[in-house]
């Protein structure tokens, strides 16, 4: 089989397929050189008794059992911050990690129960049990699509199709002292359909925002970054940016020889952006699917009752919250009622 690409989704796939016991010839490709490298995430995960009360009925709790060096600074809630400034806590119990020792933690797992990593392979379509790269075409049995949010696998699939509603997102990486244990979520009009995130690392912190629409973000996080730096010191290490699919889990994740599991089949909680944990779990589901030879049907009719109705409410709560967004009043309301009602259906739907 083929995986394409070496995230958390894949790469936790390839483990759980263990090739060396299955016997199952496991190859993954990736188009970078180094896997993880460079850092596209928030680098925030919710602890697994968090990502339990989400999405109950999962059992992967060793997924979240992580070796030293990956989780930087443990979180005990988020700050929501209305348009009007009043900021609310919220109970919400996860990490910031490095997100790409996350990677390679999960990489190095593949490759140590026999699967096969290929980097600097840059896939350019799917047809046929064919996977075609710059290089020699690949015949595969199965075909997995663990591309992100763009997914090529997807792309060349009739019936899997692209992700819809996508985000745009610009971040940086910043070194100081952030040893506060709440993230911070900003939210206005200012953010043009999005919010403004804050996620503290300890010495360091991940600080970015998401767009809709034509809006540069790169610029409005320059711009909220001069503000940030009139109160509090900080230098800038490191600066990336991507998209995020928030148009919740497609229609349809898999064929008989292909499957789409992470960002590729829109596992993102679409009211934040989250999809780390979701790629973990989907990823053992396909992995276990794959190993007992069993159709690709059941790992999508098990992740459809496991995921299908958490992220179908955070799609309802992300369009919720585009009415609200543009209308700084109405969104500073919601966000009072949601301090009565819970902050865990806000942001999470």
């Amino acid at each position: 089989m083929v995986i394409v690409g070496a995230g958390p989704a894949g790469c936790v796939t390839a483990t759980t397929v263990d090739p060396r016991r299955s016997g199952l010839r496991t190859l993954i490709l990736d188009y970078r050189r180094i896997v993880g490298v460079p850092v596209q995430d928030g680098e925030g995960l919710p602890d697994y008794g968090e990502m339990r009360r989400i999405v109950p009925g999962i059992d992967c709790e060793e997924l979240f059992d992580f070796p030293a060096g990956i989780v930087r600074h443990r979180i005990e809630g988020m700050k929501f911050v209305a348009p009007s400034g009043r900021a609310y806590v919220g109970d919400l119990k996860g990490w910031t990690i490095d997100r790409d020792r996350l990677d390679q933690h999960f990489a190095a797992q593949a490759v140590e129960r026999g699967a096969e990593l290929q980097l600097s392979t840059r896939v350019v379509r799917v047809e046929n049990g064919t996977v075609w790269t710059a290089g020699e075409p690949i015949r595969a049995r199965w075909i997995i699509g663990a591309d992100g949010p763009n997914s090529v696998v997807a792309a060349s699939v009739p019936g899997l199709g692209p992700n819809r509603a996508m985000c745009r997102c610009a971040f940086v990486v910043v070194e100081g002292d952030f040893r506060e244990d709440l993230i911070e979520l900003w939210f206005g009009r200012e953010w043009k359909g999005g919010y403004f995130w804050l996620f503290p690392k300890g010495t360091q912190a991940n600080i970015g925002l998401g767009v809709r629409g034509r809006a540069n973000p790169r610029e409005l996080l320059d711009a909220a970054l001069a503000r940030l730096s009139r109160r509090k010191s900080f230098r800038l290490s490191f600066r990336g940016g991507g998209v995020v699919p928030l148009g919740g889990l497609k229609p349809r994740l898999a064929n008989e020889h292909v499957a789409l599991v992470g960002d590729a089949a829109g596992m993102v909680f679409p009211s934040n952006g989250g999809g780390t944990a979701c790629a973990m779990l989907a990823g053992k589901i396909l992995g276990e699917t794959l190993r007992e030879r069993r159709p690709l049907a059941d790992y999508e009719q098990r992740v459809r009752k496991l995921l299908e109705r958490p992220l179908a409410r955070s799609l309802t709560m992300r369009r919720l919250l585009d009415v609200t967004f543009y209308r700084d009043g109405m969104l500073d309301l919601m966000m009072r009622l949601a301090d009565h009602t819970g902050w865990r259906r806000f942001i999470i739907g």
